[in-house]
């Protein structure tokens, strides 16, 4: 495996990018607010039940949930990152939402009972976990009989020029990302429907849907794309971080002419891809 693809690193990079995270809350969801919408009508949360999610950073997808489950009902709000915890635990609580429980939780493995939550939600977390073979197990242990889980994941880098730029201006300055993006662990590593759908069914599920989902990421300019997504982006902000000026300054040369084609009345438009996986 991959430096960049192991548990060590993968809690580094997101331990590091949690507070951006945790300051682009709203842009990070209503970027794709429609993921987050057809993540939870698939599981369909009712009122008194119980809803997991897995790897929620901020935690906006999770509450949505909250809000259908009730008085009664319970969402676990949970990431293996326990500075996105914490955001995610300030936010319910500027929300009131006394439904909801915030945990530190490792979907590879998760520390609930076999069988104690009626469904489980992921959004684009699942693609980051290296033992993911292990995590869809797991998900599969801890729901009820009938229950169900949805999650989505980044799909192709050429459909997702939003992040598969910035990669293609780093390579073109000589800077290659470290890791594999396909493997597991990374972004691309669960990008096709067939990918997904062989994961579910490995898990034991029999009733597995997937389903592609798009979009458009919308910036004031190239500066403000580039101060947001290299902020949020992980194992690339890392990256990022450790150029130097005069290499810095080339790579945001190369990427500002690559989005003169995604100009349009005035701001970029940023296609996005993603494939949405519902099992049962």
């Amino acid at each position: 495996m991959s430096e960049i693809n192991t548990p060590e690193a993968a809690m580094r990079h997101w331990s590091a990018v949690a507070p951006a995270w945790d300051k682009h809350r709203d842009r990070l969801f209503s970027d794709a607010r429609r993921v987050s919408e057809w993540l939870v009508e698939q599981v369909d949360p009712q009122p008194g039940q119980t809803v997991l999610e897995l790897t929620a950073g901020p935690g906006e997808t999770g509450f949505l949930a909250a809000t259908r489950l009730g008085s009664t009902g319970r969402l676990i709000s949970s990431d293996f990152v326990p500075a996105m915890v914490a955001a995610a635990r300030r936010r319910a609580d500027e929300l009131g939402l006394a439904n909801v429980e915030c945990r530190v939780i490792d979907a590879q493995q998760i520390d609930l009972p076999d069988g104690s939550v009626d469904g489980v939600l992921s959004r684009f977390g699942l693609m980051l976990i290296p033992q993911q073979e292990r995590a869809v197990a797991e998900i599969r242990r801890v729901l009820r009989q009938g229950g169900r889980c949805a999650y989505a994941t980044w799909g192709p880098p050429e459909r997702n020029p939003w992040i598969f730029q910035i990669v293609v201006a780093l390579l073109q300055n000589g800077v290659a990302p470290r890791g594999d993006a396909f493997a597991p662990g990374g972004i691309f590593s669960l990008a096709t429907p067939e990918r997904n759908h062989a994961l579910a069914a490995a898990a034991g599920f029999s009733d597995v849907a997937v389903e592609e989902l798009t979009g458009v990421m919308r910036f004031a300019s190239a500066e403000d794309h580039w101060t947001y997504v290299a902020a949020i982006a992980g194992p690339l902000a890392e990256l990022i971080d450790s150029l130097d000026p005069g290499q810095l300054q080339a790579v945001r040369a190369t990427l500002a002419e690559s989005l003169v084609p995604y100009q349009h009345d005035g701001s970029l438009q940023l296609p996005w891809t993603a494939v949405g996986t519902r099992a049962s």
